[in-house]
């Protein structure tokens, strides 16, 4: 009987000594799950403060596009008012010109109807069409035989 206890001894002692390896690499494979957890959770919190920092230069930066965007829209529109008041000066400066032109060319022709000169020569030298030296002849030709009327 002594022999069976002996191989009953044996045996326990090699299933307690699997068990207890087990047991080790168990609470190893444990303190290292842990330890890489530890380093996870550290290693997320750096990510969700730089994600916070990133989502504040984001929103920065959109601020500042924004920004830069409305001063490009009034600059295209103070443009635009100012190439608005070119062109209706440039047109003034055009009408004041024809003006002075038509002007001075009226007062040429009505000179010239004064000192007697015919109605072809009236329309070559000013350039008038027909119904300006008509218009004029009618107007001023009146004036001169009533001028002359009243000097006699």
């Amino acid at each position: 009987m002594d022999g069976l206890i002996d191989a009953i001894r044996i045996d326990a002692l090699w299933v307690a000594l699997p068990a207890l390896l087990i047991a080790v690499l168990a609470g190893w494979l444990a303190v290292r799950a842990r330890t890489q957890l530890r380093t996870l959770e550290e290693r997320m919190r750096v990510m969700r403060h730089e994600q916070l920092e990133l989502n504040t230069s984001i929103l920065s930066l959109h601020g500042a596009i924004k920004a830069v965007a409305d001063d490009v829209i009034d600059q295209g529109q103070h443009q635009s008012s100012v190439k608005r008041a070119l062109d209706r000066l440039a047109d003034q400066q055009s009408e004041l010109r024809l003006r002075n032109v038509d002007e001075g060319l009226y007062v040429q022709a009505i000179e010239l109807i004064r000192l007697g000169r015919g109605r072809s020569e009236v329309r070559k030298l000013c350039g008038l069409t027909h119904a300006e030296v008509d218009l004029l002849f009618s107007l001023h030709s009146t004036s001169l035989v009533r001028d002359s009327s009243v000097t006699r």
